[in-house]
C-alpha cells in the first residue's frame, strides 16, 4: 500500500513527505484523500506536507471506521495498516444536494478535464502547452489538451474532423488521413493531449501533428514481492437465471474447500471477486421472464446469499453491482443496499462499481463494464470476444466509460468516478460473458468468466459465452492460474 502511494504521488508529479504519507496510510480511504490533496494543491508546489494532510482531514474527516482527533487519526486507527483490505478509491461518491443535473454534469466534466489535464501537463512531448483560446493569430508549434466534443470524417478527402474543448474555449483541427493520429480513432468525450502544426493562413485548420492519452506510465517498476496469498476473479453470476450453473458453481465451492484439483493451492486463495450481475434481475431484457427460475429479486439475493455460503467462510468476498443487480443503473453504482446485503454471508464485502481497493498491498480495479456495449461498436475491430482489447484502451483513456448519451448510463455527479486513478496491478471487469487475460503496461487484465449458460437473448446478440472460468492470481508477483469448472473433474487449464 506504502509503494502504491508514493507511486500516485509521482504520477501527479508529487513528492509526498514520510509522515505525510505515514499519516495517509491510517485512513480508511487514502487514496480518496491523496485525489482531494492532489486536486487543491495545484498552486501549492511539489510537495505535499503532514500539515496539508492534517488540514485535509480536518475539512474531510473520515467517513466511518476510524476515529479522528484533531485531524489526526487516533491511534487505534494504526490497525487498519495491516488489514489485507483497503477501500482506496470508491467510484460512487454521493451528489452535492441542491445541485441540478445540468450543473452535476458541467461539474463531472470539469472533474475529468482538471484530471487528465494534471496528467498530461509538463510531459515534453506537448511542447508549448497553451489554452485553445491563446492560439488565435499564432503560428508555428503548440499542444494542447482538450476533450474531445465530436469527431467526423471530412466528405471529400477524408480527412477526420475534430471539434475539442478546454475550459477557455473551442477549437476543430484536421487529422490527415492515414496519419498516425488519424488512426487512433477518438472517442466523443475523451481527453488527450495535441500537438498542432498552426496555419499561417486565416481560414485553414490547425493539423494534428501527434496525439497523446494520458495512458498509463511506461515502465512502471512492479512492487516489491510480499505475500504469497492469492485471489480468486469471478464475475456474472446470475443467480435466478434458468441458465445458472449450479453443478458447476457447487464444483467451484467444493475446490476451495479443498476437495479438488491442487488442494494446496486452494489453501493459499483468501479473496474472492465478484465483478458484478450477482443475480439475474428483473425485467432487464424483453421476456425475460421466460429465463427465469426465481421471479422476485428478494428472494434471488437470498438464493445467491446460500450459494456464497457454500464457499468456504475464511475467504475474504468482494462483491460489486452490475447492469442486473437492484441498484440505480446509472454509473457509477451504488453498493448494493443494507437491506440486500443482509441477504449475505458475513464474509462478504459490498463495494460500489466501479470501485479500487487492495488486496494484500496488491491494487485492484473492479468495473462490471457496462461501457464495452459503447466502446466496442465504436472502436473498429473490437468484438466481445476479445474484451482486453477494449479494456487496453480504457487504460490508454485512463477511462472506463467516457461516452456520454450512448447505452451506457452516466450518473449526474460532480465527480467523475469512473476515471481509472490511481493505475491498478490488475483490472477486473465481466459484462462479456467470456473469458480474458492479458497484460499491459505491467497491469494484468482479466475478463472474469460467467456462471450462466447461453440464453437465447444472448444467442439473438450473437454473444457465445465462456463460462465456468476462474481466475486465481498470486498476488505478490501476479502470476496466474485458471481453472474449468464446466465440467466439474476437469484439471487445471492454464497458467
Amino acid at each position: 500500500m506504502r509503494e502504491a502511494l508514493v507511486r500516485y504521488f509521482e504520477e501527479h508529479q508529487r513528492l509526498i513527505e514520510a509522515e505525510a504519507l505515514s499519516l495517509l496510510l491510517t485512513q480508511p480511504e487514502p487514496l480518496r484523500l491523496s485525489r482531494q490533496l492532489i486536486e487543491t494543491a495545484d498552486a501549492l508546489g511539489p510537495f505535499v506536507t503532514r500539515s496539508m494532510v492534517e488540514r485535509m482531514l480536518r475539512v474531510d474527516p473520515p467517513s466511518g471506521g476510524l476515529p479522528v482527533a484533531g485531524g489526526v487519526a487516533t491511534s487505534t486507527a494504526v490497525a487498519a495498516m495491516a488489514e489485507p483490505f483497503r477501500l482506496l478509491n470508491p467510484g460512487f461518491i454521493a451528489g452535492v444536494p441542491g445541485r441540478t443535473p445540468l450543473e452535476a454534469y458541467e461539474s463531472l466534466f470539469h472533474h475529468r478535464y482538471r484530471s487528465v489535464h494534471r496528467w498530461l501537463k509538463g510531459r515534453p512531448d506537448l511542447p508549448n502547452l497553451q489554452p485553445i483560446a491563446a492560439l488565435r493569430g499564432k503560428e508555428g508549434t503548440a499542444s494542447i489538451i482538450g476533450l474531445v466534443r465530436d469527431v467526423r470524417t471530412t466528405s471529400e478527402k477524408k480527412h477526420v474532423l475534430v471539434e475539442l474543448d478546454d475550459e477557455s474555449g473551442s477549437v476543430a483541427v484536421l487529422l490527415l488521413r492515414d496519419s498516425p493520429a488519424a488512426m487512433a480513432h477518438l472517442l466523443s468525450d475523451e481527453v488527450v493531449g495535441l500537438t498542432l502544426g498552426l496555419p499561417k493562413e486565416s481560414g485553414r485548420l490547425p493539423v494534428v501533428r501527434a496525439l497523446h492519452r494520458p495512458d498509463v506510465p511506461a515502465g512502471r517498476l512492479p512492487r516489491a514481492e510480499g505475500t504469497s496469498s492469492r485471489a480468486m476473479f469471478l464475475s456474472d453470476l446470475h443467480v435466478g437465471s434458468r441458465s445458472f450453473l449450479g453443478e458447476s458453481w457447487s464444483a467451484l465451492a467444493a475446490f476451495l474447500r479443498g476437495e479438488g484439483p491442487s488442494p494446496e493451492l486452494a489453501q493459499e486463495i483468501e479473496h474472492v471477486v465478484i465483478a458484478g450481475d450477482l443475480v439475474d434481475g428483473i425485467g432487464i431484457y424483453p421476456h425475460q421472464e421466460r429465463d427465469l427460475a426465481i421471479h422476485d429479486i428478494v428472494e434471488q439475493y437470498a438464493e445467491l446469499g446460500r450459494r456464497l455460503a457454500e464457499l468456504p467462510s475464511r475467504l475474504h468476498i468482494v462483491v460489486i453491482p452490475g447492469n442486473h443487480d437492484a441498484v440505480c443503473p446509472a454509473e457509477p453504482q451504488p453498493a448494493l443496499p443494507e437491506e440486500l446485503g443482509r441477504l449475505l454471508p458475513a464474509n462478504v464485502r459490498r463495494l460500489g462499481n466501479p470501485s479500487t481497493f487492495s488486496l494484500d498491498g496488491t491494487v485492484v480495479a473492479a468495473y462490471h463494464g457496462r461501457s464495452f456495449d459503447d466502446l466496442i461498436p465504436a472502436l473498429p475491430g473490437a468484438d466481445y470476444g476479445h474484451p482486453t482489447e477494449v479494456m487496453k484502451r480504457m487504460l490508454a483513456m485512463r477511462h472506463l466509460a467516457p461516452i456520454y448519451g450512448g447505452r451506457t448510463p452516466i450518473a449526474p455527479l460532480p465527480h467523475d468516478g469512473l476515471l481509472i486513478d490511481p493505475v491498478p496491478e490488475i483490472l477486473v471487469t465481466g459484462h462479456a460473458h467470456t473469458f480474458g487475460a492479458d497484460r499491459y503496461r505491467g497491469v494484468l487484465l482479466l475478463n472474469a468468466s460467467t456462471w450462466q449458460a447461453e440464453t437465447e437473448y444472448q444467442r439473438m446478440r450473437n454473444i457465445t459465452p465462456i463460462p465456468a472460468r476462474a481466475a486465481v492470481v498470486r498476488l505478490s508477483d501476479l502470476s496466474m492460474s485458471v481453472f474449468d469448472f464446466t465440467v466439474p473433474e476437469r484439471a487445471l487449464v492454464a497458467a
